[in-house]
């Protein structure tokens, strides 16, 4: 593929990451009375001038929108040739609202808005509403593998010289309806923490000044029986004409859960045993798009060549010029990234 960019980022999760220039310096602990990592929100009339369109707009959409206008304010173009969202449930207050009027109102007299918000790319929409964005525009809904298929479908666009610019995001929230249901599953039994946030990145097929790393590929894959997530990440290398000797860093999605994280910790002691390696998970929670949070971070320690204590560093980091992110979303969806430094 064409070599691709990340000229911009932008960030609103469970820490402080939005319009700020630190970088995960003061860390913000879970409150031991809430069972999940929420976003912290900034003042949205800051962000979203439309008073009547912010009104109207519900807790995901507004932290979508805010990270994109955030991301497109400090990017080198005033708009995208192109718009990527992804995300794994979509606007889940808005689809609990709607159907709760349903119940109430005896299916009669139904306001139509929670509806029409609750559908999957009210996101990405309502950024081209605002930006007055007229290209192309999708969203994907893979569950945890939204985000990859995202960026992939980003890079293929800077490929084909289909676009220059492509503004890709990630956006999940939680409600404590899903809380509850996905507790009942188990989801958070072992130990693993939920969360939410959303995180844009502007991609280019040009270098500049500003630009935080170069994205060089993305894979997304499911392990069938016998085979191992290390011969998988060797293959990923090795199609790069690289070992685990020329990575610098992993950073690793591991959730916290006792029961999944066993293949991290097989990682640690075998193919990464003489690897730095690093975490993310325990900042954001567990999400389905949570690797746009690894993503970002990963950017943020290129360009700032500052590998933060917050993301739990083990093993000497001698320089960081190429960091591989492997990510793993309950054990079911598993995801390589690899960046190098511009």
């Amino acid at each position: 593929m064409k070599s691709c960019y990340i000229e911009n980022i932008s960030s609103i999760s469970p820490q402080n990451t939005f319009g700020t220039e630190e970088f995960l310096d003061n860390i913000i602990e879970r409150n031991p009375e809430i069972p999940y990592l929420s976003a912290i929100e900034p003042d949205y009339k800051l962000c979203i001038l439309n008073a009547g369109l912010r009104r109207r707009m519900s807790h995901v959409i507004k932290m979508g929108v805010a990270v994109a206008l955030e991301c497109v304010k400090g990017s080198t173009v005033e708009n995208p040739d192109a718009i990527i969202t992804a995300t794994g449930l979509g606007c889940l207050a808005d689809t609990e609202k709607f159907l709760n009027s349903i119940v109430v109102n005896n299916e009669q007299l139904l306001n139509p808005t929670a509806f029409i918000q609750s559908t999957f790319n009210t996101i990405g929409a309502q950024i081209a509403l605002i930006l007055e964005n007229k290209g192309y525009n999708f969203t994907y809904v893979h569950r945890g593998f939204s985000f990859e298929t995202a960026l992939i479908d980003a890079m293929m666009q800077l490929t084909d010289d289909e676009a220059t610019r492509v503004l890709v995001g990630a956006i999940d929230e939680i409600t404590p309806s899903e809380y509850e249901v996905t507790k009942r599953l188990g989801f958070w039994r072992n130990g693993a923490v939920m969360g939410e946030g959303a995180q844009f990145f502007m991609l280019s097929s040009e270098k500049t000044e500003s630009s935080y790393a170069e994205l060089i590929d993305v894979h997304q894959f499911q392990l069938k029986d016998n085979e191992k997530a290390d011969d998988k990440i060797n293959a990923f290398l090795d199609k790069h004409s690289l070992t685990m000797k020329d990575v610098d860093l992993v950073v690793l999605g591991n959730s916290g859960d006792k029961r999944l994280d066993v293949l991290f910790q097989n990682f640690k002691s075998g193919i990464l045993a003489n690897t730095p390696t690093a975490e993310f998970k325990h900042l954001c929670g567990e999400y389905h798009t949570a690797a746009s949070f690894g993503v970002w971070c990963i950017a943020n320690i290129l360009k700032r060549q500052k590998l933060p204590f917050a993301m739990h560093p083990n093993g000497k980091v001698d320089k960081l010029e190429r960091v591989l992110l492997y990510n793993s979303y309950q054990n079911v969806n598993h995801s390589i990234y690899l960046l190098e430094a511009i």
